[in-house]
């Protein structure tokens, strides 16, 4: 009964949630265009964690995915939606700490060895040090464990987190 329940529940969110797609794609707050950058990220990472317990259609995850990938510029990072820098509280560009967010969430699960290295690159333009926010540390050692598990900065990341949140 109480998975049942459970079921019921997650099926009623996914509803929910997909009502939130734009006209012409992404997520906004109230459905209208144009979708914001973060929010369609964090819609991202729940419809693909919610596929392990619920169908979700793989085209909602494909077409979001791409509109974000879409929304990249050509140096590799994405722009900070006006919500975003209101939160993002940090000594770093909003921009940046965007990219690492949608970052961790476009390249997650993915083979981003092919189509992620200009995020890489515009992540690791600023050393580990650079970085004062504990969030954003943290963000940006999940983008780049995403796009490439094994690089060394993904650990100096990590390791500036802890840094930081030893000091604070």
């Amino acid at each position: 009964e109480i998975e049942a329940r459970a079921r019921q529940y997650i099926h009623l969110g996914y509803q929910r949630l997909v009502a939130f797609e734009t006209p012409l794609g992404g997520f906004d707050w109230y459905g209208r265009a144009p979708g914001d950058t973060a929010l369609t990220a964090y819609g991202l990472m729940e419809f693909e964690d919610m596929a392990r317990v619920h169908d979700v259609d793989p085209r909602l995850i494909q077409r979001t995915r791409q509109w974000l990938l879409d929304r990249r510029r050509s140096d590799g990072g994405w722009d900070a939606s006006p919500r975003f820098r209101s939160v993002a509280g940090s000594n770093i560009d909003p921009n940046y700490s965007t990219t690492a967010y949608v970052a961790w969430a476009v390249f997650r699960g993915e083979n981003a060895a092919a189509f992620g290295q200009p995020t890489l690159d515009y992540l690791l333009r600023r050393e580990p040090a650079e970085v004062t926010n504990p969030y954003v540390s943290a963000l940006v050692a999940n983008a780049v464990s995403e796009i490439q598990p094994d690089h060394p900065a993904a650990r100096a990341y990590v390791d500036r987190l802890v840094q930081v949140m030893r000091t604070n």
